[in-house]
């Protein structure tokens, strides 16, 4: 019988490796320094208790301002799906207004709906601006002027409704991008981070391999999650149009553009069914 595997243990050491990447060569900058200073014999400070104290005070800070963006990065995760599950609503209406009617309004609004989707995942990637995106969402006017007098009062405001959604959606993952959490933590944590490695190359810490050690593993440690929370500042990010170690994944935005994509396929190759609207002459 197959054993199950335990999620938990699969996932070891999987993500992307970028940031462990570039924290290496600060790391390695550091120790070397502290190495040459060692040679020279440049350790003017003695160990002492409060630099245990002054390390504690920059993993509090560091932690603060982690669980901040932390908690923006998980809303931020939902906001693709929440823009994917308003285009598909949409979808769903052109569809049954396809089926009962059969006007070719329904497929141009398909076909807009997969070029929104696509203005999104541009925009996101630094490919698009973001006016250009508003105006791709307002041409979904078009259709629904067409579909307003053929249809119930309350499709046209669910249809209004979603599209409304979407616009919202976007702008709020405009305000992710645009704003930056608590700016003056972020100097604080750099200027004592930096201050805090300094004290460490002059200090006397004993023993060579040791010191080398200790110095190497907490310059890293703060290199490192310097660069991730200003990564999950911006979960929108992009750099070069790819998505980084801390960026929300956009599949699910690419899943839903070629699921209607795949729509409007089967409309050109009639294998979406059409029927006459109930009640109509």
């Amino acid at each position: 019988m197959r054993t199950p595997t335990n999620p938990s243990t699969s996932r070891l050491f999987q993500g992307s490796p970028r940031l462990l990447v570039l924290a290496l060569p600060w790391m390695l900058a550091v120790v070397a320094a502290k190495w040459v200073l060692v040679a020279a014999d440049v350790q003017p400070l003695d160990l002492s208790p409060l630099l245990a104290a002054a390390i504690s005070a920059e993993v509090f800070i560091l932690g603060f301002l982690l669980s901040g963006t932390a908690a923006d990065f998980k809303e931020a995760e939902r906001l693709p799906g929440e823009v994917a599950s308003s285009l598909e609503t949409i979808a769903d209406e052109c569809l049954i207004v396809h089926q009962d009617l059969g006007i070719p309004d329904a497929r141009a609004c398909l076909l807009r709906l997969a070029d929104v989707n696509a203005s999104v995942r541009a925009w996101l990637t630094h490919n698009h601006s973001v006016d250009a995106l508003m105006s791709d969402i307002r041409g979904l006017n078009a259709a629904f002027r067409v579909f307003a007098p053929l249809i119930q009062p309350g499709f046209t405001t669910r249809l209004k409704s979603e599209q409304a959604a979407i616009r919202k959606t976007v702008l709020r993952m405009d305000t992710m991008r645009r704003t930056s959490y608590v700016a003056a933590g972020y100097l604080i944590v750099e200027v004592t981070a930096v201050v805090l490695v300094i004290v460490l190359l002059v200090s006397d810490l004993g023993p060579l391999a040791p010191t080398l050690s200790l110095v190497g593993l907490i310059s890293y440690l703060l290199v490192y999650l310097i660069a991730l929370i200003r990564d999950l500042d911006d979960p929108f990010e992009y750099l070069d149009g790819q998505p980084g170690a801390a960026d929300v994944d956009l599949r699910v935005l690419e899943h839903s553009e070629l699921r209607i994509r795949a729509l409007v396929a089967a409309i050109d190759l009639g294998q979406l069914p059409t029927s006459p609207l109930r009640g109509a002459p």
